[in-house]
């Protein structure tokens, strides 16, 4: 029997030191962070004290997007970055991405005319890199686009396109290609402690969770990208920091099918309370969300309330049918979202990221979201070149597509729809090819049995941990 791979990762997390860059954090933006370094040549490890994209990066609405929202808030300057990356992450990420046609119904001639001037905008943001033009709908052609919307004299509506991903999968894929490199990227191994000489941090104390087992990793600097978790590091190196992470909560409840008829994602842009709402077609399913609910301490698992399923409930249910009982799973992530730190509010914060270095050398890349990690990746390797001196050498993400850099193609649809019994060609692909090490990394981002249909995922949940728990004891 092959040996266990994760034996291979942990033997070069203890012995191939020391590293250029030890990165901190293994969902979106640690793996991006990571990637831009290994790919500039750099020696890079990459520690997740859980499995990559536990918290927010897997539980994300699924979409790469320049963000309607934040062209209402006046935020041109993020919108067009991340229309731009957006086209990027499509091009190099192919694999894991597609465009996706969104609909807007209006229901007065003003804002009919008010929406298309804004998705007007939004396309001359995205320049040559967007995707299609938006169009101006009748009252006919929104109806023949969204059969099942309920809503009462619509006078029309917007077709725009975004983009759908797989978080979870893409996240994944960059840990493939870190690896593939010849560098390090490791679940289940933390980060216990900074070492710190003299006043500069010259690497960690990492701990494989499995074993309980301690080792020293040096390295010239230490990248935090820890997300929602970031001010943990940071508040131990400066207790009077500038900046300070406020967690808003975004949850999500899934149905099954298409409840409006058809495979284009529906956006209300203001709800009863002026939040955003989509229905997206995902995997056979509809994501329905999303929420903003302030919450005062970072959560690995969070989950959403009643009020807030309701609230979700109640805004779909006035746009289409929806029955609560056809409802198969609800969800929820944590935004890590950048505020002075006497700031209350979360609602009016920005998707915005931001470096901070302290004097001893941390580096902390704070805020972002999925669609700009690739940027948010290439600020923070550059501003590490200029701290710690290490040598010049340009960012060339922008054009290298994963899968021809180490990253295997997405499980198949087939293999892994909710409907289809888990079979154990697909828990030992999980395991010895996509660093699953039990069932929940199988179920929740993996084949996203948990995200899809929470009772099939609990129903599976024993057969993949007992396949898996076999899988590891005879590769030992």
């Amino acid at each position: 029997m092959p040996a266990d791979p994760r034996t291979i990762l942990i033997d070069q997390a203890q012995n191939d030191g020391p590293w250029d860059i030890i990165v901190i954090g293994g969902g979106a933006t640690g793996l991006a962070t990571a990637w831009d370094a290994a790919s500039r040549g750099y020696k890079v490890a990459l520690l997740e004290q859980a499995d990559f994209a536990t918290a927010t990066s897997s539980r994300s609405t699924k979409l790469l997007h320049g963000g309607v929202r934040y062209l209402q808030n006046g935020e041109i300057g993020l919108v067009r970055e991340a229309l731009h990356e957006r086209s990027l992450l499509l091009k190099n990420a192919e694999e894991f991405s597609q465009p996706m046609r969104f609909i807007l119904p209006t229901h007065t001639p003003l804002s009919r005319y008010y929406y298309r001037f804004g998705m007007w905008i939004y396309d001359s943001l995205a320049g040559k890199s967007n995707i299609r033009p938006a169009e101006l709908l009748s009252q006919r052609e929104l109806m023949a686009q969204l059969p099942r919307y309920k809503k009462t004299k619509p006078t029309g509506g917007i077709a725009y396109t975004d983009a759908q991903f797989d978080d979870a999968a893409l996240a994944i894929a960059f840990a493939q290609c870190i690896n593939a490199s010849g560098n390090l990227a490791i679940n289940y191994v933390s980060a216990e402690k900074l070492n710190i000489e003299n006043g500069k941090i010259t690497g960690v104390i990492a701990k494989d969770i499995e074993t309980d087992t301690s080792w020293r990793m040096d390295a010239k600097l230490v990248i935090n990208a820890t997300g929602i978790f970031s001010d943990v590091f940071r508040q131990a190196n400066d207790s009077q920091i500038k900046w300070s992470i406020r967690t808003s909560r975004g949850s999500h409840i899934v149905v099954p099918g298409e409840p409006l008829g058809s495979k284009n994602a529906l956006i209300i842009p203001k709800t009863s309370d002026g939040r955003v709402l989509f229905a997206v077609p995902w995997k056979g399913h509809t994501l329905i969300g999303t929420t903003d609910e302030p919450t005062k301490l970072p959560e690995l698992h969070p989950i959403p309330t009643e009020q807030e399923i309701q609230f979700l409930i109640k805004e779909a249910q006035s746009t289409f049918n929806l029955d609560t009982q056809s409802i198969t799973s609800s969800w929820a992530g944590l935004r890590p979202l950048v505020s002075r730190a006497s700031k209350s509010s979360t609602a009016s914060l920005s998707r915005k990221h931001i470096i901070d270095i302290s004097d001893n050398g941390l580096i902390s890349i704070l805020g972002g979201k999925w669609t700009t990690c690739r940027k948010m990746a290439e600020d923070t390797i550059d501003a590490a070149i200029l701290r710690h001196g290490l040598p010049l050498r340009i960012c060339n993400t922008k054009d290298l597509k994963l899968t021809d850099h180490g990253a295997l193609p997405p499980l198949s649809p087939v293999d892994t729809a909710p409907s289809v019994e888990l079979s154990l060609s697909i828990i030992e692909s999980c395991f010895r090819d996509r660093y699953a090490r039990n069932a929940d990394d199988i179920l929740a981002r993996r084949t996203r049995t948990s995200m899809l249909d929470t009772q099939l995922a609990k129903n599976q949940a024993a057969t993949a941990e007992l396949a898996i728990q076999k899988l590891r004891a005879n590769a030992d």
